[in-house]
């Protein structure tokens, strides 16, 4: 008992133990929290993200008395999720749950700016959008009926080229759109969509556009919404002379070289403007190594156009010097 209290009596040995005591508890509190750490930061990296382009935009409005115009359809949509599973379900349209909504539903004519909202994204994500806001121009709705015009642009045909001839089974449609746009409608044209170039006959549906004085495309709606057409085309093409060119210098036991060709004429393929820079194509040829009679087919190009035929047959009758 006496050695007991003795023990607790030693300063220095007192002192060493309650050290080492906090010693022990700091070196299992510090390992403690950074396992903590570790765990945390592992569950952090344990996202999926993916940026969504051209997610529609659903605009809330009074569609009975008002026309919206002026807004972006779409917009950009960067997801977060813990599950590549739900991210990939989410970024997929065809299995897409949440959607993106605009409402002007509460307001008047002009032009708004009201927040994109993301609506039913699942549980565990997020969503970034961009642009975050949407701006409208709302007017008051109007309806007027309007002659439709085709109007098959030279950039919509191959080259060589033009309409023969359009018939439209639809000849008027009904516009719709705010007071203010009906007011400024010119015209409604029906073109041709996509990039394709036509080069044969078309048979088909025209996309319709309100068209201003000064050739604004309007927004408005159309009932119907696309017109039937048949369109007929016309080859453009022209008959040009065809000219020979001899070239380079006679052999010298060469008197004469005289020439024939098999066709006089060619046609040539193109649009217009190139094929009035065009009056005859000239094709050069060597005799500086005839020394006997010889035929040569040659081909024959011209820029901008396409030669038809794209060859000529060349007869060279040569001759010779006396005593040669």
């Amino acid at each position: 008992m006496k050695r007991f209290v003795n023990f607790f009596k030693n300063d220095r040995l007192w002192q060493m133990l309650v050290a080492l005591f906090f010693a022990v508890v700091l070196f299992f509190t510090a390992w403690s929290g950074n396992t903590q750490n570790k765990n945390n930061s592992s569950s952090a990296s344990n996202t999926f993200t993916q940026t969504v382009e051209s997610v529609p935009v659903d605009i809330k409005y009074d569609s009975d008395k008002y026309f919206i115009s002026g807004y972006s359809y779409d917009a950009e949509v960067y997801l977060t999720a813990t599950t590549q599973l739900a991210l990939t379900t989410e970024a997929t349209s065809d299995t897409r749950h949440f959607k993106l909504v605009a409402d002007l539903s509460n307001l008047g004519q002009g032009t708004s700016r009201v927040p994109i909202q993301v609506k039913n994204l699942p549980a565990g994500m997020s969503a970034q959008v961009s642009p975050s806001t949407l701006t409208a121009t709302i007017g008051k709705k109007a309806s007027k009926t309007f002659d439709v015009v085709a109007n098959i642009t030279p950039d919509k045909l191959a080259n060589g080229y033009e309409v023969k001839k359009v018939s439209l089974d639809e000849t008027k449609v009904e516009v719709t759109s705010s007071e203010d746009i009906i007011n400024q409608i010119d015209h409604v044209q029906a073109v041709l969509e996509g990039d394709d170039n036509l080069s044969d006959d078309y048979d088909g549906n025209l996309v319709l556009q309100a068209v201003s004085s000064n050739g604004t495309i309007l927004a408005s709606s159309f009932s119907p919404a696309k017109v039937h057409a048949k369109i007929s085309l016309r080859k453009l093409s022209k008959s040009v002379p065809v000219k020979l060119e001899l070239t380079g210098n006679k052999a010298s036991n060469v008197s004469s070289i005289s020439y024939s060709i098999d066709r006089g004429h060619v046609t040539i393929v193109g649009s217009q403007e190139d094929m009035d820079k065009i009056d005859s194509i000239t094709v050069p040829v060597d005799i500086s190594q005839v020394t006997k009679d010889t035929s040569k087919t040659l081909d024959l190009t011209a820029e901008g156009v396409t030669v038809q035929p794209s060859t000529v047959k060349v007869n060279l009758k040569v001759t010779q010097k006396r005593g040669s």
